[in-house]
């Protein structure tokens, strides 16, 4: 009898598995509780005031005359590096958007090489991510409007389109720069909004696709043991700015749902074999319809 795609059920092995998995999580968790909890001492006012007053006490000196290094050395380090992230992070969350200017070296540049300069701090899971640019000029005659010369913004978030609405080009009349006006505050502004609510989506579906557990192997790492029983098979964005998900479940439906820039679910279509599935559709959409729900209202409706 041959037993080739037999899969072998191996409780123990299964067992075995679950539990390190959570000794695992449990060791993740407690680094993470441990690194808060060093920060936290580190960002104390006592703990700064007896570290300096360790330091201003007379370091022991050798026989040649150099000093020896404190024990506490290492510690006024930490504490250094914990107070210019500290520093930083206040920054960077209380101006997430900053100005400044750069001068073009090109002799030829428009406007005298002026550049106005605006950077835009975003963050994502508790994380501070590569902020974006974006370089402005005036290369109209006689005019102060500006126009988008450079920026380090991906395709997916449509900044021509923002440029076009709060920075429309100027059109020449009888030798006369005319033109709407332009609004550079509200510009940068809604470009946050939706560099923010893209990254959020982007997270949402990261943690839909752990939450089913679908970036990880389906067998065991040796080859034996009972294959994961698997009901959602892929989770993840239909389109490049993330405004869309699909899911696609093992017995063959496929859902497509639309996620406003808040996060909720606008709308959800899932088709099966014998048409669409309200039941999945109610599922997915009830309860506000936030998106990074959706795992818990699949998994209350069995899916």
């Amino acid at each position: 009898m041959s037993l080739a795609g037999t899969v072998i059920n191996d409780p123990i092995g299964n067992q075995l598995d679950q539990e390190i998995n959570t000794l695992q999580a449990q060791i993740d968790q407690l680094k993470s509780q441990r690194k808060l909890q060093a920060a936290a001492v580190l960002s104390s006012h006592n703990t700064k005031a007896i570290l300096n007053r360790l330091r201003a006490t007379k370091a022991p000196s050798s026989k040649n005359g150099q000093t020896i290094p404190s024990d506490t050395d290492p510690l006024l380090s930490s504490l250094s590096a914990q107070h210019n992230y500290n520093q930083e992070n206040l920054y960077r969350a209380c101006a997430s958007i900053t100005t400044f200017r750069v001068q073009d070296p090109d002799p030829k540049a428009v406007g005298g090489g002026k550049v106005l300069g605006v950077r835009i701090d975003v963050s994502s899971q508790g994380k501070f991510i590569r902020p974006y640019y974006i370089m402005l000029n005036k290369p109209y005659v006689e005019s102060n409007l500006l126009r988008v010369h450079r920026h380090t913004v991906p395709p997916c978030m449509s900044l021509s389109t923002l440029a076009e609405r709060y920075l429309p080009s100027p059109k020449l009349e009888a030798g006369i720069v005319k033109g709407k006006k332009q609004d550079l505050r509200r510009f940068v502004r809604e470009f946050r909004k939706v560099a923010v609510a893209y990254h959020n989506r982007i997270t949402a579906i990261k943690s839909l696709r752990k939450d089913f557990k679908l970036d990880e192997d389906l067998k065991r790492k040796n080859g034996k043991g009972k294959e994961r029983e698997r009901v959602i098979v892929d989770i993840s964005a239909a389109d490049a700015e993330a405004n869309q998900v699909r899911i696609e479940w093992i017995d063959g439906r496929v859902g497509r749902c639309v996620v406003g820039d808040t996060g909720e679910v606008k709308k959800c279509v899932v088709i099966g074999e014998d048409g669409r599935d309200r039941d999945a559709e109610r599922c997915i959409t009830e309860r506000n319809g936030r998106m990074e729900l959706i795992a818990a209202r699949l998994k209350d409706g069995i899916y």
